[in-house]
């Protein structure tokens, strides 16, 4: 009699809490890397000194900016695209992580 290995990936046993899940990998980033946090710090500065700029992504408060803000803007957007590159990359690199510990598990490893 063969014992077949019955395999279920995180995302099938906890779908239901996933986005959840995801969102503590993400709220690790913080603590654990000094870029991410400067890069928050900086954003945040970016939004104090600017206002406007976050008036932005509300459709009903679209205002014009000066050439200032609108260089605020820009560098504001910069941040924000590599926070959710490296916020992606920790997913993945999560991923990796529990991959090798399936296999593990697995035997296979």
């Amino acid at each position: 009699m063969s014992l077949e290995f019955q395999f279920e990936t995180f995302v099938d046993v906890y779908h239901s809490i996933f986005s959840e899940y995801l969102s503590t990998v993400i709220a690790k980033l913080p603590k654990e890397n000094e870029k991410y946090r400067a890069m928050k710090e900086e954003l945040s500065n970016l939004y104090d000194k600017y206002p406007k700029i976050l008036d932005i992504f509300d459709m009903d408060k679209a205002e014009g900016l000066s050439a200032e803000e609108c260089a605020g803007l820009v560098k504001a957007l910069q941040l924000r695209n590599e926070l959710t590159d490296m916020e992606l990359q920790s997913v993945y690199f999560r991923g990796c992580y529990d991959g090798v510990g399936y296999l593990k598990k697995a035997g296979i490893l």
